[in-house]
């Protein structure tokens, strides 16, 4: 019974094909117009899309479509079987590209005009083919009815299918030339993006020049900067260096944030570099040449490839010597640009190592005879060492005193600008101009004294304080200031802010708010860091984009490093001990390498292999910016130093912490994280701390 059932069927269907041959053909000719649509979307998609995909997929899709109505054909003809196999390698062609393309990033592969117009002359010749197939087609259909007219007709169909040979095949050339030029050029912009990764993984300094120095304000410092300019401007100068020399709080960071900004909108700034003596970093040279070698492709992009390049060429540079990483990272780049280039390095003064201030200069001064396009900004208080070496050179431009000097009447009148600017209805005009005289040219006293006045969390009122500054025995005497300053906090208070300022001083890379309560929370100590920087505004300061604590002057720092020597009987001055800081933010490290969730642990960047080398990892930043937090960061980087510089009493209340740290395997995830941050050098130059003081013992 299933037999004679499934039999009917196929005989009804056998009866009924007679009947169907046109409506049949119809379908078939209305599916393959349908198929061909396709093609019609890849004009829509040239036109609207930005991908290049979409328009290769839609051309791949039509060229199928013309393959199935050839198919349709029955011919064994040798011209249609090579059309046919042109028209299927082209398909594979197209989808091996398809593929590749698909590897690249969405951002790496945004359809060019260039390719666009050998794209819709593709599309074109693809319109035509499948319009003259569909022809063919019916005209070898009708060819049935007379044999004469079905041989001719024939003859006709093998020219059109030769032409179509040579038509699809030139164009086919002409798009795929077109798309390998495009794809290299993309290719190059790949690369491009991968140079760029891998220097990002040059490490840089965390301070933040600008959270703390300012531009000039305007109408001030313009015969310096004025003179600055003409400097700049004179290609036949051979002074490529100049120094602008003067004390401690006259103003030369502020004179060189503004020339940064000046040359910055010119494009002549290739980098900079501001030394700091409150910042572990910024005041050795360990990374000034990484620090100016990412800011050179930061505000010169086309040197990217270069720089990229050179360190590929000589991977181990960051264990050269500081004039070989200076030659790999900056000066051989720099030979690939022909406009000149400046450099601005603020304080040099204030790398805390003699023999490294010497070696830098020594390796800036023989760059800027290498290279006659570079020239050099550099600013500092006057130092034996900057004069030894830059003194026999004649490239100097030194201006010892000619920011603070009130003999130069510019510069009283440029602190007279800022102090009747700041305090506006605060006082008096005939006590801002007092105040100003007090200064006599020192610009960190006018500024610190105009905060003090201004400030909201005063208990004290403005005329007080001003009676106060214009009493001080010395003109222009900061310490007087910063006793002043100290001095006005709450006294139940001030044993709290003096731990908080001691922290500061003993953190390696500046502090956040959270960071510093986070501190004081772990070793049980009341204060809010907020409340000591809103207390304390006249000598610190916040940046309201990171959180970042910051030093308003180095002074305040050389101030501050004075009162830690402890006071004898009966003073009132403060003190601040460094030590005892020291001790306690180790102890807060070492909780941040072993908390469960935001401490070490293993593959903590979810790295697929161990195999991979990390400049072989394109996406190593955002992985380590993911799952590194920047505390487990810092105490990875720095707690070996802060070990080292406590005391013996605070090393053996360490012990048992320091045990659990160097634990297998948990000295083995601490070791990947330095691999992966760029901290072994640091880590090494800690062991070597941490091992002297164990020694002196």
């Amino acid at each position: 019974m299933s037999a004679s059932k499934s039999a009917k069927p196929n005989k009804q269907h056998g009866n009924a094909n007679p009947a169907r041959p046109s409506s049949s053909a119809s379908n078939r000719r209305d599916q393959v117009y349908d198929t061909f649509n396709v093609a019609l979307d890849v004009t829509a998609n040239i036109a609207e899309g930005s991908d290049i995909l979409a328009p290769l997929k839609a051309v791949c899709r039509a060229t199928k479509s013309i393959l199935e109505v050839m198919q349709a054909i029955e011919s064994n003809k040798e011209e249609w079987a090579d059309l046919t196999r042109r028209l299927t390698e082209y398909i594979s062609t197209f989808e091996e590209q398809i593929t590749l393309l698909e590897s690249y990033p969405q951002s790496g592969r945004p359809i060019s005009k260039a390719f666009t117009r050998h794209l819709e002359r593709y599309v074109e010749l693809l319109k035509d083919i499948h319009s003259t197939v569909v022809n063919l087609r019916e005209k070898r259909s009708r060819s049935k009815l007379s044999l004469l007219t079905g041989f001719s007709k024939f003859k006709i169909d093998v020219e059109e299918i030769r032409k179509f040979n040579r038509d699809i095949e030139d164009r086919h050339r002409q798009l795929m030339s077109a798309l390998s030029i495009f794809i290299a050029a993309h290719v190059q912009a790949l690369e491009r993006n991968a140079d760029a990764s891998t220097i990002l993984q040059l490490p840089t300094v965390a301070f933040i020049a600008s959270s703390v120095h300012r531009t000039c304000l305007n109408g001030t410092r313009e015969a310096v900067l004025q003179m600055i300019g003409r400097w700049a401007n004179d290609t036949t100068s051979e002074k490529p260096i100049f120094w602008l020399c003067d004390i401690a709080g006259s103003g030369k960071s502020t004179v060189a944030m503004s020339a940064v900004e000046t040359w910055q909108k010119e494009g002549v700034l290739g980098g900079r570099f501001f030394f700091s003596m409150a910042s572990s970093e910024g005041s050795t040279t360990d990374k000034f040449c990484s620090t100016i070698a990412r800011d050179l492709v930061h505000y010169i992009p086309e040197l990217t490839p270069h720089v990229a390049e050179s360190m590929k060429q000589n991977p181990a540079f960051m264990r050269s010597s500081l004039e070989e990483q200076f030659r790999t990272l900056v000066t051989g780049p720099l030979h690939h640009r022909q406009q000149h280039v400046i450099l601005v390095i603020d304080a040099v003064d204030e790398c805390k190592s003699g023999s490294h201030r010497k070696e830098i200069l020594e390796v800036l001064s023989g760059a800027v005879r290498e290279n006659k396009n570079l020239k050099i900004l550099m600013t500092s208080r006057p130092d034996p060492i900057i004069e030894e070496v830059l003194g026999p050179l004649s490239i100097k431009s030194k201006m010892e005193g000619r920011l603070h000097d009130s003999s130069h009447r510019d510069n009283v009148n440029d602190i007279a600008v800022y102090v009747h600017g700041s305090l506006g209805e605060v006082l008096s005009e005939d006590k801002k101009q007092k105040l100003v005289e007090k200064a006599n040219g020192l610009f960190i006293w006018a500024s610190t004294a105009c905060r003090l006045l201004t400030s909201k969390t005063s208990f004290s009122s403005p005329e007080d304080t001003y009676d106060r500054l214009i009493s001080m025995e010395q003109t222009g005497a900061i310490d007087d200031v910063y006793d002043l300053v100290l001095e006005r906090t709450d006294p139940e208070h001030r044993s709290v802010m003096c731990t908080m300022l001691a922290l500061l001083l003993a953190a390696f890379e500046p502090l956040t708010l959270d960071d510093l309560n986070d501190i004081l929370k772990h070793n049980r100590m009341r204060g809010s860091a907020k409340a000591l920087v809103q207390n304390l505004g006249s000598i610190l300061a916040s940046d309201a984009t990171t959180n970042l604590i910051q030093f308003r002057h180095p002074t305040i720092v050389e101030y501050l490093r004075r009162r830690s020597i402890a006071p004898s009987v009966g003073s009132n001055k403060v003190h601040v001990n460094i030590t005892n800081a020291h001790g306690q933010a180790a102890s807060w490290c070492l909780n941040r390498l072993k908390l469960p969730t935001e401490g070490l642990k293993f593959n903590i960047c979810q790295i697929e292999s161990s195999f991979y080398l990390n400049r072989q990892i394109p996406d190593l930043d955002a992985r380590i910016s993911k799952s590194i937090p920047r505390r487990l960061r810092y105490a990875s980087f720095h707690w070996l130093f802060h070990v080292a510089e406590t005391n013996e009493k605070g090393r053996s209340m360490l012990r048992k912490e320091l045990q659990h740290a160097i634990q297998v395997p948990r000295v083995f995830y601490w070791m990947e994280v330095l691999s992966l941050t760029g901290g072994v050098s640091r880590a090494i130059d800690g062991l070597r701390a941490l091992t002297r003081h164990a020694g002196k013992a």
